[in-house]
């Protein structure tokens, strides 16, 4: 029986990515008897002609659909419309300042065919090259070790970390998330190992994200991130598995995922810590300030240039 996919796209001010990312999901192939039926893009508020940009690609591609939003309101609440509106047994999330390699959307999709196939899986991002040398090196070393950390915990089948650059969950996984989530990925990471759910990272599934294009970029998105892990510790009484995390409740396991990157490469891991020590700090003193001025989580964040 063939199982029917549904793309989800949330986009704000994405032109310049927008034709890419569309580009990148027309030349995927797909396991045997699985077919995209729609993909849906809300564009929120865009001011760059965004959703120009999906008109025009859906004269020629019916399966593709428009929602505009007149305001921004948060990617939550661009997710809980794809939740409403979506038709198949599969939806596949993805950013809109993504671009999937050859063979990613097989790669997610493969392991949910059957009745006792995956209910809830990740791709595996690499950052865009920067053409900062020493943002190059932290950004692509942090995303190693958080891939490296997802494929431990998941091959343990104890993970509970989604990355929301990449994503597909079976239909009645979730009808819906708070309005004012941060992290999507983590929140439906947690939910999913609350409900004794593993998420399931598929290496074959690449993608290829925007990354900051300064040091100062970084650190913001550091700062919403964290904020984010702790909205979600708030929300649903259990923290995202991350390294840092590890460092604390497994330490074994987090020595283990530092000693294989050490093994791999050992000067780039060293450069990396000594660099991502300091920010990490920073991000996490910032974060506090934000929750300690606030009441609550706001929907929308600065977009990180």
């Amino acid at each position: 029986m063939t199982k029917s996919v549904s793309i989800g796209i949330c986009a704000y001010n994405e032109a310049r990515r927008m034709s890419g990312l569309l580009d990148s999901l027309s030349a995927q192939v797909l396991p045997v008897n699985f077919e995209v039926t729609e993909i849906l893009v809300v564009a929120s508020g865009c001011t760059d002609g965004t959703d120009r940009i999906v008109e025009e690609r859906a004269k020629h591609e019916p399966r593709l659909s428009l929602i505009r939003e007149s305001e921004r309101r948060g990617k939550s609440v661009a997710i809980n419309e794809i939740l409403r509106r979506f038709h198949g047994d599969i939806l596949v999330l993805v950013n809109a300042d993504a671009r999937l390699l050859p063979g990613a959307l097989l790669g997610l999709l493969e392991g949910f065919d059957g009745v006792n196939g995956l209910a809830l899986a990740c791709g595996l991002p690499s950052p865009e090259p920067s053409m900062n040398s020493i943002l190059n090196l932290v950004e692509d070393a942090w995303w190693s070790i958080h891939n490296r950390t997802l494929q431990t915990l998941s091959d343990r089948d104890v993970g509970n970390h989604c990355c929301d650059e990449f994503m597909a969950m079976r239909r009645g996984f979730a009808d819906s998330i708070p309005t004012n989530v941060v992290n999507d990925g983590s929140y439906f990471g947690v939910l999913a190992a609350l409900h004794g759910i593993t998420v399931r990272l598929c290496p074959k599934a690449a993608v290829i994200v925007e990354t900051p294009s300064s040091l100062s970029g970084l650190l913001q998105q550091r700062r919403r991130i964290i904020s984010g892990h702790r909205q979600v510790e708030g929300l649903l009484g259990r923290s995202p598995s991350t390294l840092e995390g590890l460092v604390l409740s497994q330490p074994t396991i987090a020595a283990r995922i530092l000693a294989a990157e050490f093994s791999v490469r050992p000067i780039r891991t060293s450069v990396f810590l000594v660099l991502a020590g300091p920010l990490e700090l920073i991000s996490h003193i910032f974060a506090f300030w934000d929750r300690a001025r606030s009441r609550g989580y706001r929907s929308t964040w600065p977009i990180v240039e």
